[in-house]
């Protein structure tokens, strides 16, 4: 099939630099050979031109290697008592911080995610620091990927700032020292009260969901979406339910499963009583003593998404649902919607303690402030990038500013905090109601989704994300200053891949997940190539229209798995999510035919179906030329196909080598990777831990026959790195269980034996989605997490101990296989 060519759209994005750049004596050393090497043609004469030239690719590439990321041990092979060294990539923000609590001194201040964790703000460090760990969660979350979820609510005792209360996984937990260590209160698996805390669901932006007595720390209400509100007067010994309060109500009764946020709750002090206030969806709000006695409706709007407390005791509340703002004053509720803004989703208000000021905010950040709760007048927003925040945050000063929480410090008038979609941002306005200017603080905290990584010869890492698409690392430990293919508002890159015969050509199936909405700019799938290691990017000249999709569809063709063969980078095999065909292209995309597979059944022949999963099913053998591997996992009409298909002329005819599943439950995560440099080998992992049977897979004929490593399973990826010194078989990286025992492991010998490089990387209990070996240093490998962005290790001469205050740094000690 044929489709016309579209016009070429060139799309450019800085590498990632923040002005500092390192040098090494191994760099300097470099650089010095290339001069040597001009200045020996000068004195021999334009005749040796050509020596010299034949020279260059060895030299510019040898220079490359070392002045990107130069290694912290030159050493190239394992040695004896070796260390690990591990630091985040830095990245920085790029997850939804879905709400915010501080004490009433504001000395401690919490921020929650919505795909791992919750962080503290550390002000001896100037950063944020994860709250959720392998340090401070208890021993029975210290297992594979033991607490990889957002964090549902998370409070600061009002009167205490050691103590916090964390609505996480299914129960609370508690702790008392800042959130150093962590016990369970409430829940848990199996427990007769645990609920069910989805901490990325739709309503993940209403709240607080708990609540703790300004009074006495000891006293603390929780909200859940599925089983009412729950009160303890103990610090969470003991647990009774309010049953004045109902449940929330089914918001979504056309999906399976109750969909509600849980019950907002909040304490108020009002004279010398301290009493109890919660809104349940679909109910209103009540009101009753700080025990949970006497809780009776007080009327109001029924789908509360934030409330806020005046000074003189009035509540206002905003309403998402119905697009309303009400304030309950004197025992009558008033509709303010009107004087506010109409039509808007309400999603932020908030009070200044000291001085009664009142904002409002919808969800795609525009504001409304008032002085007295009658007059309200917008106030003008903008958004700046903080001092010593990520850079490419700038992307924050646009017309949507996605909001979850507005408030005012307790402690200093006047200065606004806002849980925001790309990280923690303050501002301190001149005057009441003056323009607003946020200002990121959102250092320490990566909270980015990883889908892949990728390290080819002579050239810096590159990392794929969701919604903030493609850094180039040229520098692991300075913060990114833009990302690709553009700097969009959002753009997913679901995955990227590269080809031995020019490295720095890289393919990408980026496209946006707001398949609602956003497509006027034409810009939905930036789907295309790379021929500078990932700084600028070409879309495809055409995208071809799948059997059974529209034409005008902009994400006809998007998302899935996408591979380059070895020998020639116009030769380009892309599978789409939605279980729709695979196509390929000799000619770079300007025209695409589609994948055949004998005994197919039309329209969906492909075999990705949902679009969210880091899965990579489509491999690209790394030495034989225009082969291509398939793993169809028999989804849909199609379960005949399941098994593994090869084609060994670029894609025109394919055929089934091995029938069946080769893993099961390889339909969700499974990863198929190809060796490079070697010719038909192949590894093969379902990425599901919890399977019934996860352990790794490996076939050396192409895909036709399968050997289970025994001893190795629980396997979330397995990757390649460069080849120690004397070898021509690269390392290979897993992360998973090896004799029973989880961890990231290495193999310098072909998976004969393992070595353990550290347990949890930098104390993250969050799910490891995708890990890839640097191709220039040997023993790097790249780490990439859930809801926690990437972390890189390699050998270096550190000594191995505890893991930094503040969660940067860490050294482990590399051990054998027991």
């Amino acid at each position: 099939m044929t489709i016309a060519p579209a016009s070429v759209h060139q799309i450019g994005i800085e590498a990632g630099r923040t002005g500092r750049r390192r040098r090494s004596p191994a760099g300097s050393m470099a650089r010095g050979r290339v001069f040597r090497a001009v200045l020996l043609v000068i004195s021999l004469g334009l005749g040796s031109l050509a020596l010299l030239w034949g020279m260059m690719p060895h030299l510019f590439e040898d220079s490359g290697e070392r002045v990107w990321n130069p290694p912290k041990s030159t050493l190239g092979a394992p040695r004896p008592n070796e260390a690990m060294a591990w630091r985040p990539v830095a990245i920085g923000g790029g997850g939804f911080i879905t709400g915010l609590s501080a004490d009433d001194a504001g000395k401690t201040w919490v921020a929650r995610t919505d795909v791992y964790g919750a962080y503290r703000w550390d002000a001896a460090a100037d950063r944020w620091v994860q709250l959720v760990s392998a340090r401070s969660m208890p021993q029975e979350n210290v297992v594979q990927a033991g607490a990889a979820a957002g964090v549902y609510e998370i409070v600061v005792a009002p009167g205490d700032p050691n103590r916090l209360y964390m609505a996480f996984m299914n129960g609370v937990f508690r702790s008392d020292d800042g959130g150093g260590h962590w016990r369970r209160v409430l829940g848990g698996p199996g427990k007769d009260e645990a609920f069910a805390l989805d901490a990325n669901s739709e309503f993940r932006l209403y709240g607080a969901f708990m609540a703790v007595s300004p009074e006495n720390p000891d006293v603390v209400a929780f909200g859940s979406p599925d089983r009412g509100l729950w009160r303890s007067g103990d610090g969470g010994g003991h647990w009774e339910r309010v049953a004045a309060v109902p449940p929330a109500r089914d918001m979504r009764p056309g999906k399976p499963g109750v969909q509600a946020p849980g019950i907002l709750v909040w304490f108020r002090k009002d004279g010398g009583t301290t009493r109890l206030w919660a809104a349940s969806a679909g109910n209103g709000v009540y009101a009753g003593n700080a025990d949970g006695g006497g809780m009776a409706s007080v009327g109001g709007p029924r789908f509360v998404r934030r409330g806020a407390f005046a000074a003189d005791g009035s509540f206002y509340a905003a309403d998402g649902e119905e697009k309303r703002v009400m304030r309950l004053s004197g025992g009558r509720w008033e509709e303010l919607t009107a004087r506010i803004a109409d039509g808007r989703v309400f999603a932020a208000v908030a009070v200044d303690p000291a001085h009664g000021t009142v904002m409002v905010g919808d969800q795609g950040g525009r504001l409304w402030c008032s002085v007295d709760g009658a007059t309200w007048n917008m106030a003008s927003r903008s958004a700046k990038v903080g001092d010593r925040d990520p850079p490419w945050l700038a992307i924050a000063d646009h017309a949507y500013f996605a909001t979850g929480q507005i408030m005012f410090d307790p402690n200093r008038s006047g200065r606004l905090w806002t849980a925001a979609g790309t990280g923690v941002f303050t501002a301190q306005p001149a005057s009441a109601c003056a323009p607003v200017v946020w200002e990121s603080r959102t250092r320490g905290i990566e909270e980015l989704v990883t889908n892949d990584a990728v390290s080819a010869p002579g050239f810096p890492p590159v990392f794929a994300a969701w919604d903030f698409g493609i850094h180039v690392k040229p520098d692991l430990d300075a913060f990114s200053t833009g990302f690709g293919p553009r700097q969009r508002m959002l753009i997913a890159a679901q995955q990227v891949d590269w080809t031995p015969a020019r490295p720095g050509f890289l393919v990408t199936n980026a496209s946006d997940t707001r398949m609602g909405c956003c497509s006027e700019d034409g810009q939905s799938v930036l789907a295309g190539y790379s021929e500078d290691g990932g700084r600028t990017w070409t879309r495809f000249a055409s995208l071809p229209t799948p059997p059974g999709t529209d034409p005008a569809d902009p994400w006809r063709m998007s998302f899935g798995t996408i591979a380059v063969s070895s020998d020639d980078p116009d030769n380009i095999v892309w599978e789409p999510a939605f279980n729709r065909s695979p196509f390929y292209t000799l000619d770079r995309g300007r025209t695409w035919s589609r994948v055949v597979l004998p005994g197919e059944m039309l329209p969906h022949t492909g075999s990705f179906k949902d679009y969210w999963p880091q899965r990579k099913t489509l491999a690209a053998d790394r030495a034989a030329p225009g082969t291509f591997y398939l793993l169809h996992s028999g989804d849909g009409d199609n379960i005949s196909l399941a098994g593994v298909w090869v084609t060994r002329d670029k894609g025109q005819r394919w055929s089934r080598v091995f029938a069946g599943q080769v893993v099961p439950d390889s339909s969700r995560a499974a990863k198929l990777r190809a060796v490079p440099g070697k010719a038909g080998w192949l590894f093969l992992t379902n990425g599901q831990p919890k399977s019934r049977d996860s352990r790794l897979r490996r076939s050396v004929d192409g895909g036709k026959t399968w050997t289970v490593l025994e001893d190795v399973d629980g396997v979330d990826d397995v990757a390649f790195g460069k080849a120690p010194r004397g070898s021509d078989m690269p390392t290979i990286f897993v992360s998973g269980r090896v004799g029973g025992r989880f961890g990231i492991w290495r193999s310098v010998d072909n998976a004969r034996t393992w070595q353990r490089l550290t347990g949890f990387p930098l104390d993250r209990l969050d799910q490891v989605t995708v890990i890839e070996g640097d191709k220039n240093v040997f023993g790097r490998v790249y780490v990439g997490f859930t809801g926690s962005g990437w972390i890189y290790g390699e050998p270096a001469p550190c000594r191995p101990g505890t893991i930094s205050a503040a969660g940067e740094e860490e050294c482990s000690a590399v051990e054998q296989a027991r």
